[in-house]
Order: C-alpha cells, then structure tokens, then sequence
C-alpha cells in the first residue's frame, strides 16, 4: 500500500509503508466519550537525548479466558504534611498538630541554614512533657537506605502520646528549614485523586480532594469534612507552578477544575498536582501525578485492517520529527459468539518531520486460539511520542472488521 510519507526515512517506508497490508474496508478510527483525540497538531523540539531510529513491531498471544483490567486514574493517600519555617519559629517553639502516637518528625535545613544535631530537638506534648522516643541523624538514617539530605535530623514520638499539638523547638535553629510529619498511625488520611492519567497540553483535568477517618462514622465523617477547606497547587517538570482554586463540594470533598497550560514543557517528566488541607486542627497535604503530551502526531485519514492477516495499517501525520509507536488489543469472537482479548501489538518508526505516513499492528504475529475468529474488533489503542515520553491519542474501541 503506498502512502504519502515526505520526509520520513527510507528505512520506514520499506519496513512500514510496504507492509503486506490487502486493502478491506478502510473505515474511520471511533472516537468514544472519555477517548483522547487529537484536534490540532503542535510541532516540538527534540530532547537532547537521542531516540532509536530502527523500526520495530511486534505481537503476542493473550488468553482469551483472562479478562483484562481497565486502568484506572490513581489515587494517592497521605498520612503526612510538611511546613517552610524560619529558624525564628523553631527558637520559639514550632506547634505541630498531631492525630495519633508514635508519629515522625524530620527536620531539613535548607542551603544556608544552621545544622540543628538530632538530639538538641526538643518535642513536648500538650501538657508540657517531653515526647522524644527516638532521634537520629543524617547519617544513620543515609546509613540505613534513606535518601535525606546532610545535616537532617529525624524523631519519633512515643507509642503512649495522646493527640492534639505538639511543639518542636531548637534554640540552635538560624536560616529557614523543612518539618515533615508522618503520622503512620493516624485513622486520618487524605485521598488525591485526578480525573485521568494523561491529558493534552492545553486540556483540563479534574482534581478531587477528600478526607477519610477510619472508624468514623458517616455523620462523624461529615462533621469533620465540613471544615475541611485548603489549597492546589499545578506543578510542570521543570519547576513552574500555578495555584488552583480548590472548591468544597456538598459531599465535603474539594474539587478544581485545572487546566494545563497550552504551552506545556520541554522537561521530561509527569506533572503534579499538590494539595495542601487542613480540618478541625487537622493538616494533611497529598499529590497525585499524570502525563501531559503536546500533539505532536495523530491518527488521521482511514486505517486499514486486513481480516485474512489481522494486520491493521493506521495512517498517522506527524507536526513534529520523533518516534512514534502505535500499540493496541485485538478482540476476536469466539465460539459463544462473544468477543474476548487474543493478541496485543506494538509498532513504532522514526519520522524525520512534519508529514504522514502509517504505522502496522501485526497481529498475525500471534496465533488465534482454536475457535476463535472474525470478526474483530481493535480496541485500547494508544498512540505514544517516545521521544518525548508522552501518551498522545487513545480510543477505547478503534475498529470492528
């Protein structure tokens, strides 16, 4: 099949464009509700590191009696929070709400600031009386695996501290410092969750915030959520950030609608979305992260899937040069007349610019189970930047042939 395909290499074109696809009903790739369409192209400067060059594609059996899990975005839970204070407030006395016993407090000097030893750290409960089980250094915490900066300090409280605040004080302390705590054992937790795992430069994600008690009951729940209220902040791989709006809703959670700035970024990475709340006394802080892509490619045009050999050709145009990669889950009907997942298939090539060209999932690399059958359906197609690391398209149902 030929293919308009200026500039891609000659190597692409012999490997993908010259694939033994028989063209069968070229059709439209579906677009459904919550797929990832591109609807305008962006071109994109190469990162610095080089990509491979080779064409590649690939296949493998799946067993159709095997049902495959539907990603899901992640949700991060946090027990912890942490606070930038001046060395003025630690001389003073630093108050730190606490929910549960034996809790962890680190402390972190930053550039410039006076190394505090562990063991000149006073931390007292609420009725005044000193509630160190523990504290260590920088190099016994490096000494067992931990990655913590020089001149840290870390405590413990004891297993028999009662709840409420608690004062972490250093007359030593000049310059400003990091306190992280961790409450390990606290039945209070915030979840931060966003609405997807990848989105476009330039789109929206959703952000939901909530604070769960274990125990509580739903009217406890509900009381402890009504003062739930508290910050987001957007955060890109190379540093940027922008704060976001965080809104109480009437299930007591906070929610923001968060768009991602259409210019996106050059640094590799996942983007973050911070969360810092408080209720009742209460300071928890959580982030979640995700992938942002610029469009740099997209599926366009027809694509081509081939009953006879279960190959599919998807034609791409490409603003950007890079290396591409299609990948996708082939569906066959089985003997109950049901369709279940035979085969997944990967392809990917170097595009040398802006132009089009396709890439072919070679499902027939991988042979169908005894029964199973046409017709097909490819579902779970993705379309990837590799150079750039970014997820770009995906459609849950592509084709039926």
């Amino acid at each position: 099949m030929t293919m308009i395909s200026l500039p891609l290499t000659t190597a692409v074109l012999a490997a993908l464009a010259t694939a033994s696809v028989t063209v069968h009903a070229a059709q439209p790739l579906r677009a459904l509700p919550g797929d990832q369409v591109v609807a305008t192209l962006v071109a994109a400067p190469l990162p610095p590191d080089d990509s491979e060059h080779a064409p590649l594609a690939f296949a493998w059996a799946l067993d159709p009696a095997q049902t495959l899990q539907a990603s899901t975005p992640y949700a991060s839970v946090s027990r912890s929070y942490w606070q930038q204070v001046d060395g003025a407030q630690l001389q003073r006395g630093l108050e730190l709400p606490l929910t549960a016993p034996d809790a962890v407090i680190q402390l972190s000097p930053a550039a410039g600031a006076r190394a505090v030893p562990a063991q000149s750290l006073q931390v007292r409960d609420p009725a005044g009386r000193s509630s160190v089980a523990r504290a260590v250094d920088a190099r016994q915490l490096q000494d067992a695996g931990m990655p913590v900066g020089e001149d840290s300090s870390m405590l413990r409280t004891g297993t028999g501290s009662a709840a409420g605040n608690y004062r972490l004080q250093s007359a030593q302390a000049q310059g400003r410092y990091v306190v992280q705590v961790l409450e390990p054992n606290s039945p209070l937790r915030l979840e931060v969750q966003a609405s997807q795992a990848q989105v476009l430069a330039g789109g929206s994600v959703q952000l939901r915030a909530r604070l769960l008690e274990d125990g509580a009951s739903p009217a406890q729940l509900q009381a402890r959520r009504g003062g739930l209220g508290g910050e987001a902040l957007l955060v890109a791989p190379d540093g940027r950030s922008w704060p976001q709006r965080l809104l109480r809703t009437t299930d007591g959670s906070l929610h923001a609608q968060v768009r991602i700035p259409a210019e996106a970024s050059n640094t590799q990475g996942l983007w973050e979305l911070q969360v810092f709340a408080q209720a009742d006394g209460v300071l928890r802080d959580g982030k979640v992260a995700f992938a942002v892509a610029r469009p740099t490619a997209r599926f366009v045009g027809q694509a081509t899937p081939d009953q006879a050999s279960r190959r599919v050709a998807l034609p791409l145009q490409v603003a950007a040069a890079g290396r591409y990669e299609a990948r996708g889950t082939l569906h066959a009907t089985g003997p109950d007349g049901q369709l279940r997942p035979v085969a997944q298939a990967h392809a990917a090539a170097w595009f040398d610019g802006p132009g089009r060209g396709q890439l072919v999932l070679p499902f027939d690399q991988a042979a169908l189970p005894a029964g199973f059958g046409a017709p097909f359906e490819l579902r779970e197609l993705q379309l990837h930047d590799q150079s750039r690391m970014a997820p770009i398209e995906s459609r849950a149902v592509a084709l039926r042939f």
